[in-house]
């Protein structure tokens, strides 16, 4: 066995178990370089097994055919995913799952096709490919990747490919809210009106319940124990 629990190559057939697509049309080479001979050319998309990764270049299984690839132009094949079920109440170990709640406002817009990950890195399984100019509603930066909420999944995105939707305010100004209630998704400043500008009333941690009763463009009047506040919209999640 191989370091990717793949049979060596007298056992390894065409019926192998593919494990990664291009992320590009490319060469296939007889060396783990680009001046070794072309074997083939590969269009986009095309299915393969992984072997092993030496330096920035992949050894592959494809067409019946061993090769070298950059490294950087493959992702995993994307696994099946059900619909999640809803964790039982009685269960103290069932995982939340993000179906429960409700994507409140996007922040921005996909200016690529994107793999969403379940992380900040390539090397993370994709969940979901996400069409260019999809809306989405950004979580957490983490170096060059961003935490998204995409519909009702959870993931990665690199963040050159996120552009932010400009804020546009209320054109009745102040619209009120039938009590909705929500969650925070980080720790973050409350204020005293629908701006940065507007002065401190108290610091929220993350996962604190409010109830939203107005809006004005891009900013949530909130009820926290008897008193209003105002937060960005952004960084509250409905609760069902």
């Amino acid at each position: 066995m191989n370091q990717v629990g793949l049979p060596q190559k007298s056992a390894l057939t065409s019926s192998v178990a593919l494990t990664h697509r291009t992320t590009a049309s490319l060469k296939l080479r007889k060396g783990a370089g680009r001046h070794y001979v072309v074997q083939s050319n590969l269009a986009h998309g095309t299915e393969l097994a992984l072997i092993e990764v030496k330096g920035s270049w992949a050894h592959v299984f494809v067409h019946a055919t061993y090769g070298w690839l950059p490294e950087i132009y493959l992702e995993p094949i994307p696994e099946v995913f059900d619909e999640p079920a809803i964790a039982d109440e009685d269960d103290e170990y069932a995982e939340p799952v993000l179906s429960r709640y409700s994507l409140i406002e996007a922040t921005h817009v996909t200016t690529a096709t994107l793999n969403l990950r379940k992380g900040s890195g390539t090397g993370y399984p994709v969940l979901k490919v996400i069409d260019q100019g999809s809306k989405v509603r950004s979580m957490l930066q983490q170096g060059l990747w961003s935490q998204v909420q995409a519909g009702k999944l959870l993931g990665w995105v690199p963040s050159m490919y996120l552009q932010e939707i400009p804020s546009r305010p209320a054109k009745g100004g102040l619209i009120a809210v039938p009590n909705q209630r929500a969650l925070t998704t980080i720790r973050l400043n409350a204020r005293r009106g629908p701006g940065d500008h507007y002065s401190l009333v108290r610091i929220l941690p993350a996962d604190t319940a409010v109830v939203i009763v107005a809006r004005q463009g891009a900013w949530r009047r909130i009820d926290r124990d008897g008193e209003e506040m105002w937060i960005p919209a952004s960084q509250l999640r409905t609760v069902y």
